[in-house]
């Protein structure tokens, strides 16, 4: 088996080093941006695997992969939404589009509700008297 590396404790002025670069990223205004490859961005990865938070100090980019998953996300969701809409005319409830979609109840009531859908409800209760 190999042995864990384990991280020391960093001392208080690497601590405060840290720190000060994490306030120089912060007021660049890259806190969103993941895959910075700045100036500043790049002295904290180093100065964070330095004190053993980080394994590497690369930044990575992200695959192609997921701008694919993406994409056939919204795509699929599209065709969901036009088959909603179709049954939902056909007067269906939700219960029954969900079945016949292959999707869940509660899915098909979140597109509804985003895209105004009115889905039809079966009424409750007792039989009018005649």
């Amino acid at each position: 088996m190999s042995k864990v590396k384990k991280r020391v404790r960093p001392t208080k002025e690497q601590a405060q080093e840290l720190n000060r670069r994490l306030d120089a990223v912060i007021e660049a205004g890259h806190t969103s941006n993941l895959y910075c490859d700045c100036e500043l961005c790049q002295a904290l990865a180093e100065q964070a695997e330095l004190m053993g938070y980080r394994t590497d100090s690369t930044i990575k980019q992200p695959s192609k992969k997921w701008n694919r998953r993406k994409q056939e996300y919204e795509r699929r969701r599209q065709i969901d939404l036009v088959k909603a809409a179709n049954l939902a005319g056909q007067g269906l409830t939700s219960a029954e589009m969900s079945e016949k979609m292959h999707r869940s109840k509660s899915y098909i009531n979140k597109l509804a509700r985003e895209f105004d859908i009115k889905i039809f409800t079966k009424k409750r209760g007792r039989k009018p008297c005649r």
